[in-house]
């Protein structure tokens, strides 16, 4: 088992919110996209000024949703952002596995409004009528495949030390016969855990949505997959 390396993760005021193992690393990408010449390089760029999310939710659920990398949102794009203090205690928390039900608070706080996230909320709405919010967020776990933020997608030609540890619990996933959804960067995901192309060809627990641009789980997302999301509803 590796070591959880968001343990150690301890972000100071007005510096980069990068973990120390990978800094460099990401430095090095945003330098070359600064002083590249691919277009819409700016979009590529990995936000210094927000807290990395590499996961969120229970890393003993039985199902796994397998994401690129966290996005930028307008608001969030503006270097003064700043996160409402309680949810960004719950994602401290939430990096050192001490607070898996945080997820329900954003899926399902009508008293807190201002915790619910209007990315996560709607795109679990299905799941949450069909069983409960309790249920979802004690049943899936997202996975992003690196932790840092950006408004679009590229690929990162190395492995950042800290996606190591989100890969073994996927192969830990695995081993105990979890549902694998892969929502995006399929190819990467399957080039980085070891077994999961074998495991999607042989369990039929390896589900890819009909549209790879739409992480939304639900039966219309999932049509074509043959009872699919009713396997899902009984995982978690």
């Amino acid at each position: 088992m590796i070591e959880n390396p968001w343990l150690t993760f301890n972000p100071v005021q007005d510096a980069p919110k990068f973990h120390e193992h990978d800094a460099a690393f990401v430095q090095a990408f945003n330098k070359g996209m600064n002083s590249g010449k691919i277009k819409a390089k700016a979009d590529y760029l990995l936000a210094e000024h927000l807290e990395p999310f590499p996961y969120l939710g229970n890393p003993s659920a039985n199902v796994f949703v397998l994401m690129a990398n966290p996005g930028v949102s307008k608001e969030e794009k503006k270097k003064s952002f700043k996160m409402h203090s309680e949810k960004l205690a719950q994602n401290r928390r939430n990096l050192r596995h001490e607070d898996s039900d945080s997820i329900k608070s954003r899926i399902d706080s009508p008293d807190r409004p201002e915790l619910e996230s209007i990315w996560l909320k709607p795109r679990v709405r299905e799941l949450v009528e069909r069983t409960s919010a309790e249920r979802v967020a004690r049943g899936i776990f997202l996975v992003n495949f690196h932790a840092y933020h950006s408004k679009s997608w590229h690929s990162i030609p190395v492995t950042f030390p800290t996606q190591h540890y989100s890969f073994s619990l996927i192969s830990e996933a695995i081993q105990r016969e979890a549902v694998i959804i892969v929502g995006r960067n399929k190819l990467g995901w399957l080039t980085a855990i070891p077994g999961l192309f074998e495991y999607k060809e042989s369990s039929g627990n390896v589900i890819e949505f009909d549209s790879m641009r739409s992480i939304y789980i639900s039966r219309g997302n999932l049509n074509s997959k043959s009872k699919a999301f009713e396997r899902i509803i009984e995982r978690i």
